[in-house]
């Protein structure tokens, strides 16, 4: 694999534009956790709400911020159904999100449908699993959850931060680089969209790691297989790594470990402040006030 496309975090966590989104989604994640041990809920009811959460957090916080900054207002994407180029790539998603995508398919699929899917999903790890990115580019093998027929996802409700934040402003930029089996294809893109996205996808894992649990990522096209034949989620959250690597992807979570050892750390050191800063020199009777709803909502729960 040469140099110009080893799997690494491009992701900048200490830039202070992006570090109040990653603040905010870890404590809502965290309070996701201690809302679960509180109520006692099981361990697929809880991956469902960490996934859920931030896929619904980073689709929408990306878009109100990509709405409020004048440079980026009309770099909305083009991307439409059907349009299916970007979905022969890898994808790298989290633990919580992959073990998500595998309950929605158990969920609403039936016996036939998910016996296909099964041996789609086999079929294409196995293929894909031995390929560097540039091997990938090359091959162009489409995701195992897309519709070639129609170029839908099959999962588009519960689909990857990856996927959600990955777009593009020209449908001939993106067919070029494909034809072209470019690894990194140069698009017009929202950097609001993208890059706050990820922000918040980091959030996640950041509260995923400071609870001991493996945050990922992995190779959405690689795991799946592991995901569907088995609920992994008690495992997962028990604190085992419970779903399969790639070279690819085990030198790319090299990178997210550092990252996230060092997000979890100033988490517990309360370095992760900025976004509770600015709030509290907003409006600093915040915290007392949501302190106090906290207090009142355990009395009434006994």
């Amino acid at each position: 694999m040469s140099d110009r496309v080893l799997p690494k975090v491009s992701f900048d966590h200490t830039d202070p534009g992006l570090r109040p989104f990653i603040e905010v989604e870890a404590k809502i994640i965290l309070d996701v956790f201690a809302q679960a041990r509180d109520e006692v809920w099981s361990a697929r009811d809880l991956v469902e709400r960490v996934a859920d959460t931030a896929t619904s957090d980073a689709e929408a916080g990306a878009r109100e911020m990509s709405e409020q900054v004048p440079s980026t207002r009309r770099l909305l994407p083009v991307c439409q159904e059907g349009c299916a180029y970007c979905c022969h790539g890898p994808v790298f998603a989290s633990s919580a999100e992959i073990l998500r995508v595998a309950a929605h398919l158990r969920a609403t699929r039936s016996p036939d449908e998910l016996a296909a899917l099964r041996t789609r999903a086999k079929e294409t790890a196995a293929r894909v699993a031995p390929l560097d990115l540039e091997q990938r580019a090359v091959e162009k093998v489409p995701c195992p959850l897309l519709d070639q027929a129609s170029g839908r996802c099959g999962v588009y409700p519960v689909r990857p931060i990856a996927c959600r934040a990955y777009h593009s402003g020209s449908v001939e930029a993106c067919k070029k680089g494909f034809d072209a089996c470019e690894t990194n294809p140069l698009l017009p893109i929202n950097p609001a969209l993208f890059h706050v996205a990820h922000a918040y996808s980091f959030g996640m894992m950041t509260a995923c790691a400071a609870e001991g649990l493996d945050p990922g990522p992995y190779d959405l096209a690689v795991a799946l297989p592991a995901a569907l034949d088995d609920d992994l989620s008690a495992r997962w959250v028990a604190g085992e790594r419970v779903l399969p690597s790639t070279a690819v992807s085990e030198r790319m979570r090299e990178g997210y470990v550092t990252t996230l050892g060092e997000l979890s750390a100033d988490l517990r050191a309360g370095r992760l402040d900025a976004a509770s800063r600015v709030a509290a020199k907003l409006d600093p009777d915040a915290r007392r006030r949501e302190r106090n709803k906290k207090k009142r909502e355990r009395r009434k729960n006994g």
